[in-house]
């Protein structure tokens, strides 16, 4: 082979790697098992349960939503879990590969099943993991300085 055909391929092969690094860098396993865990679901059943007693309105801090110090909040996956204004936090440990990762989810009120009856949805948006809707289909990746989507 031509040493042009061998730097070509070099190329090609260089820049392909590349394009993927973003996504390769995260372990999407770790990813679900953190997004997936008990410990991320009973913290929104915390916040929704702290927006029924509060008519609505979502609670400002882990106090208000009755969990534990973010500190408190942490699994093999997860690196601490913060109700920051409404917003769940869930920031993302080292073994899931995608450096100081954060998950939010933004709670909103929306029309319930029963007629008069409000229920709440998560918005899941991502600031720093641009590959999360490859690793969870139901998030949005929404850099730190755009208004979210809901």
């Amino acid at each position: 082979m031509s040493s042009i055909k061998t730097t070509a391929l070099a190329i090609a092969a260089s820049t392909l790697l590349a394009s993927t690094a973003a996504f390769a860098a995260a372990n999407p396993d770790a990813v679900h098992l953190a997004l997936d865990s008990l410990l991320v679901a009973s913290s929104k059943m915390s916040v929704v349960n702290a927006m029924r007693t509060n008519h609505g309105k979502p609670p400002a801090t882990n106090a208000e939503a009755h969990l534990g110090a973010p500190s408190s909040m942490t699994t093999t996956e997860i690196s601490g879990i913060v109700v920051n204004n409404g917003v769940l936090n869930v920031y993302l440990a080292p073994v899931t590969g995608t450096d100081h990762g954060v998950v939010q989810y933004i709670p909103k009120l929306v029309e319930g099943k029963q007629k008069g009856k409000k229920a709440v949805q998560f918005a899941c948006v991502s600031p720093n993991i641009p590959e999360i809707t490859k690793i969870a289909p139901a998030c949005v990746y929404q850099p730190a300085n755009q208004p979210a989507k809901q």
